[in-house]
C-alpha cells in the first residue's frame, strides 16, 4: 500500500486527473458489462416465474370464460324451455267454474239440453284433476257440433268417453266423460 501512495504522490496534477478519468471510465465500462449479466439473471428469474404465473392465470381465465359461455348457452336453453312451459301452463290457469261456464255456453250455442253435470276431483300438489260427467240431449248434428266445439275451444278438454244412445226418434242422449286440469295457485 505504501508503494501505491508513494507513486500517487509523485504524479503531477495532469497525471492524477488522467488516472481518475481512466478509473471512472473503467468503472462505467465494468458497470455496463456486469449490469446486464447480474440484473438479467436476477430479474429474468423473477420475470420467468411471473411469466409462468401469468400464463397459468391466462389459461385459467380462458377456461373460466369458456365455462361461462357454456353456462350462458345452457341458461338460454333453460329460459327458452321455461317460456314453452309457461305457455303450456297458461292453458291450465283457468278455474273449474270457467270450464263449466264454457261447457254450458257451447251447449247453449248448439241448442243442446244439459240434463246432468257431475264431477270427481283428484288433488295432487298444486294440480286439480277433474273428471266431468255430462248427460245431454239433442239431435245428432247438434251433439256432433258440440263435441267439435269442445275439442276446438281455448280450454283444454280431454274427452275420455263418448256414448250416444237413441232414446226417441228425435233426440239422442250423449254421455261424455271429460278430464280437465286446473292449477290451485298461480305459477309465477
Amino acid at each position: 500500500m505504501d508503494k501505491i501512495e508513494f507513486f500517487l504522490e509523485n504524479l503531477n496534477l495532469r497525471e492524477k486527473l488522467l488516472i481518475i478519468i481512466i478509473t471512472i471510465l473503467f468503472a462505467i465500462f465494468l458497470a455496463f458489462k456486469i449490469e446486464p449479466l447480474f440484473i438479467n439473471s436476477f430479474f429474468n428469474h423473477n420475470i420467468f416465474i411471473h411469466n409462468i404465473d401469468i400464463k397459468k392465470e391466462q389459461a385459467a381465465n380462458q377456461n373460466l370464460e369458456q365455462k361461462i359461455q357454456i353456462s350462458n348457452q345452457k341458461l338460454q336453453q333453460i329460459q327458452n324451455k321455461t317460456l314453452v312451459y309457461e305457455q303450456y301452463l297458461s292453458l291450465f290457469q283457468k278455474k273449474y267454474d270457467q270450464y263449466l261456464k264454457n261447457i254450458k255456453t257451447l251447449a247453449l250455442n248448439n241448442k243442446i239440453e244439459i240434463k246432468k253435470i257431475s264431477q270427481t276431483k283428484i288433488q295432487k300438489n298444486n294440480i286439480n284433476h277433474y273428471k266431468i260427467f255430462i248427460k245431454t240431449y239433442g239431435n245428432f248434428i247438434a251433439l256432433l257440433s258440440f263435441i267439435k266445439d269442445l275439442e276446438n275451444s281455448n280450454f283444454y278438454y280431454q274427452i275420455n268417453i263418448i256414448e250416444m244412445q237413441n232414446l226417441t226418434s228425435l233426440k239422442l242422449e250423449l254421455n261424455l266423460e271429460i278430464s280437465i286440469i286446473c292449477l290451485n295457485k298461480e305459477i309465477e
